[in-house]
């Protein structure tokens, strides 16, 4: 079966220090939605709290928000996240990073932890429908 046939399974991330929005899709229907937010209190438990949800939803390709500045450079936060992104990768698993500046939800009614990970999911699946054709 060629690789544009198969179907390929997403996990969105929008790290923060506390809590981590998740978000699920896949390339089937494109449908996606948001998993529970992800509660932590180190990195070594977001980790494994991931690692658990790549094993459990058979992810295929993991998309992190980088949370850079509003300049556009790096700041702490997006340090932290590109150390996360190599932790991911020497677990042998696909990462890849997003510029998040604009995919906050400015909505106070809904989890924004978890509607940051589904816009991020939503950006990176817009902009990568066409790249297996």
């Amino acid at each position: 079966m060629s690789r544009r046939h198969s179907i390929v399974n997403y996990l969105g991330l929008d790290i923060g220090t506390r809590r981590t929005g998740v978000a699920f899709a896949n390339s089937e229907d494109g449908i996606l939605f948001s998993l529970q937010t992800i509660a932590h209190t180190s990195v070594e438990e977001l980790r494994m709290s991931v690692l658990l949800l790549i094993e459990e939803k058979q992810i295929d390709e993991v998309v992190i928000g980088l949370p850079l500045l509003l300049s556009g450079e790096a700041g702490s936060q997006a340090e932290i996240v590109q150390n996360f992104k190599e932790l991911l990768l020497e677990e042998g698993i696909s990462c890849s990073l997003l510029d998040e500046r604009y995919t906050t939800s400015k909505s106070r009614e809904i989890d924004k932890d978890a509607a940051s990970a589904c816009e991020i999911l939503t950006v990176w699946l817009s902009r990568n429908r066409y790249n297996d054709c």
